[in-house]
């Protein structure tokens, strides 16, 4: 019977670091949820796009169209501010230091579109299905729903609707 002798650690390395010779392989992460569902979520943010999509998500179903984070938070400033941009109420209430800090973290992100760096996906005009039934919705301003790609169980192209 052979025996493996592990490789001697270096005080540089962590228990998840193997070395090899002189070659050292880290742990890639590897991003959960359907990859699928990350590059639309890409697909939406770059493009600009809308396309009607229904989830499934703890027992539910939400139905709506899929757009990108930057329209989806357009839309939220429009919903809580009466029309305000949130661009103008960050503005108005964040000083500049902290606005600047927040661009800094923020812009990298807008101007990188790998796919698995896409958590979540945003919808518009949602809808929300328990059971049988659909769930009412507010009349006036659309509905918006942010979902961690995750926890989605499943997904198919286009948006329920009512019966009639």
């Amino acid at each position: 019977m052979s025996r493996v002798t592990p490789l001697p650690m270096h005080s540089h390395m962590s228990d998840d670091t193997l070395a090899m010779g002189t070659m050292t392989l880290e742990p890639v992460p590897v991003a959960a949820g359907d990859p699928i569902l990350r590059l639309f979520a890409s697909i939406a943010e770059q493009a600009s796009f809308e396309l009607g999509i229904t989830v499934a998500v703890d027992g539910a179903l939400v139905s709506g169209a899929l757009v990108g984070q930057d329209e989806w938070l357009r839309l939220l400033g429009q919903t809580m501010n009466g029309g305000e941009s949130i661009a103008t109420s960050l503005r108005r209430y964040l000083n500049k230091g902290l606005h600047e800090a927040v661009t800094e973290v923020i812009e990298p992100m807008r101007n990188d579109p790998r796919p698995e760096e896409y958590e979540y996906l945003h919808l518009k005009n949602a809808r929300y299905v328990m059971g049988e039934t659909f769930v009412p919705t507010p009349p006036g301003d659309p509905v918006l729903w942010r979902g961690r790609i995750e926890h989605i169980s499943g997904w198919s192209w286009g948006t329920l609707s009512t019966p009639g």
